[in-house]
C-alpha cells in the first residue's frame, strides 16, 4: 500500500527477497503485496479524484524519483490509450501511484482502474519474485553455493550470505538506474 501512495520501495523488493529462501513463500506473497498496491491506489485515486489537477500533480512530483514531466507522460497516456494504459508503467519503471493519480484526475471509473490494476501490478510481482526465487535455486543446485556443508565457491562467505550480497547488490544496481534514469524523465 505505501508504494502506491508515496513510499518509493517496490513491493518486489519484499517478494524477491522472501523468495531467496523459498521461491512459494515469496509467490504467495505477491497476492498480498497486489491487494495493498490496489488499496494504496484506490486512496491515491480518491485523493487525486478530490482535490485541483495541478495541485495533485504538484505534489505527486516531489516524491523522490518522480518529476513533472512524468506527472505529464502519464496523464497523456491514460487520456489516449485509457486504462489498458496501466500495463506499460510496471515494465519502464513507471510509479504505479501516477497512474492511480492520473485516473482520478481524469474520472475513470474505479472499478476498472482496480481490475486492471491487478494485471498490471501483479505481472511485474511474480515475473521479479519467481526470476530470484529461481537464480536462487539455481546457484543452489549448480554449485554456488553447497547446502549442508555451508560453503560457496567464495570462500568465507556461507550460501546465504553471498544470495543476500547478490540480493542487495542487484538491487541497489536498480535503484541505481532508476534514480538517475527513470526519476530524471
Amino acid at each position: 500500500m505505501a508504494e502506491a501512495t508515496v513510499f518509493f520501495v517496490v513491493p518486489d523488493f519484499w517478494t524477491s527477497y522472501l523468495a531467496l529462501g523459498r521461491r512459494r513463500r515469496g509467490l504467495a506473497a505477491t497476492a498480498t503485496a497486489t491487494a495493498g498496491a490496489l488499496l494504496g491506489g484506490a486512496v491515491t485515486y480518491r485523493w487525486a479524484s478530490s482535490m485541483p489537477e495541478a495541485r495533485s500533480a504538484e505534489l505527486a512530483a516531489r516524491i523522490p524519483a518522480i518529476s513533472p514531466a512524468m506527472v505529464e507522460k502519464v496523464d497523456r497516456q491514460l487520456a489516449e490509450h485509457g486504462l489498458p494504459a496501466l500495463m506499460i508503467g510496471p515494465f519502464t519503471g513507471t510509479p504505479y501511484k501516477l497512474y492511480a493519480r492520473s485516473a482520478g484526475v481524469q474520472d475513470l471509473s474505479l472499478p476498472a482502474f482496480l481490475l486492471w490494476s491487478v494485471p498490471a501490478r501483479m505481472t511485474r510481482f511474480v515475473m521479479v519474485t519467481a526470476a530470484v526465487g529461481g537464480i536462487a535455486a539455481a546457484a543452489r543446485r549448480t554449485g554456488l553455493s553447497a547446502p549442508g556443508r555451508g560453503v560457496t565457491r567464495i570462500p568465507g562467505v556461507t550460501p546465504e550470505a553471498a544470495e543476500r550480497i547478490v540480493f542487495f547488490t542487484a538491487w541497489a544496481m536498480f535503484y541505481s538506474w532508476f534514480f538517475r534514469s527513470v526519476g530524471r524523465e
